[in-house]
């Protein structure tokens, strides 16, 4: 039985090998077309490629982002095959026009660009960038006036029949667009422009990225320089200056009582342990018979203040009053008559 069937499965009629004749010529052609086709598509886009890189190299060569942008438009038409080209910027939630390159016609360039500054669209009413965005890829677009994704008033003013539009994402955000067509040369823009903008637009962002990078180095570079020579010269005052010694003058009952503090032994573990390092501060003070204005000046204090620690001394001594305390204080440092 599996002979049978495998006969079976092999035989033909006269007709039906009659129809595989007829059929072969076609079949054997259909590939041979297609790789003349794919080879076709290869080439050009391997062509541009190698139009692409240097392109990108000049742009980096500039010396600004600035360059960068007035520049970019006319390399996406040299370098990829298009008649005109616009560039496009993400400002917070619009679409600013930032240039434009019409090859041979300067004056419809600026046209457009005036009335796309004028326009300012959102992004949330242009369909199509909001694609691009969502998906991060270039979109093509064969039939502009219909499209319910194109912005009419641009349509209108570029006259376009097609066009290819590609986000540009370093590092996954969007910071412009770029477009394209051949109107000029009544070509319309297929799969393999689509392609070629794109590759364009993701090295272009790099190249942008890397030369935003450099001038915010550049500034810092200049700000640390600048930070460096200020504080040279700084230096060099000080350096320069005569030296003096100098300090504040005090009275004369002032300076004889400072002579005196210096002099004082070391309070006792006793009054460390009752007062706090400020408090002893002002009694020794109180000691040398100076008021509270003169304490709190001397210890950068208010007057207040210097109230409020007498107030705590006294309490914590148990003293009846400023002299009680300072007589305590004496008795206590062993030192005898605050006036001795």
């Amino acid at each position: 039985m599996p002979n049978v069937l495998a006969r079976a499965s092999v035989r033909r009629t006269p007709r039906k090998q009659s129809q595989d004749r007829a059929l072969a010529p076609s079949v054997e052609a259909a590939p041979l077309e297609a790789t003349s086709v794919d080879a076709s598509a290869l080439d050009r886009r391997l062509a541009g490629l190698a139009a692409i890189q240097p392109s990108l190299a000049r742009l980096r060569a500039l010396g600004s982002v600035s360059e960068m942008l007035d520049q970019v438009t006319a390399e996406v038409c040299g370098a990829c095959g298009f008649d005109r080209s616009l560039l496009f910027r993400v400002e917070g939630s619009e679409l600013v026009i930032e240039s434009a390159h019409f090859a041979g016609d300067p004056d419809a360039a600026a046209a457009v660009l005036q009335v796309a500054r004028d326009e300012r669209p959102q992004i949330g009413s242009r369909p199509l960038e909001a694609e691009m965005l969502r998906r991060r890829t270039p979109l093509l677009v064969v039939d502009p006036e219909n499209d319910p994704r194109t912005y009419k008033p641009l349509i209108g003013a570029t006259r376009t029949t097609s066009f290819v539009g590609a986000p540009v994402m370093p590092q996954g955000r969007a910071i412009g667009f770029l477009h394209a067509d051949c109107l000029t040369s009544g070509r319309t823009v297929d799969e393999l422009d689509r392609w070629i903008l794109g590759a364009f637009a993701e090295g272009f962002g790099y190249a942008v990225e890397r030369a935003i990078l450099l001038e915010r180095l550049r500034a810092q570079r200049d700000q640390m320089r600048a930070l460096v020579r200020s504080t040279e010269a700084a230096m060099d005052d000080l350096c320069d200056a005569d030296v003096e010694l100098v300090r504040e003058r005090l009275d004369d009952a002032d300076e004889i009582a400072a002579r005196r503090r210096l002099l004082r032994p070391a309070p006792s573990s006793g009054l460390r342990a009752l007062l706090t390092r400020r408090e002893l501060e002002v009694l020794e003070l109180m000691a040398e018979g100076m008021t509270n204005a003169a304490i709190g000046q001397l210890l950068v204090i208010s007057e207040g203040t210097v109230k409020s620690h007498v107030k705590h001394i006294l309490r914590k001594l148990r003293a009846a009053n400023r002299a009680d305390a300072v007589s305590r204080f004496m008795r206590m440092t062993g030192h005898g008559d605050a006036r001795s």
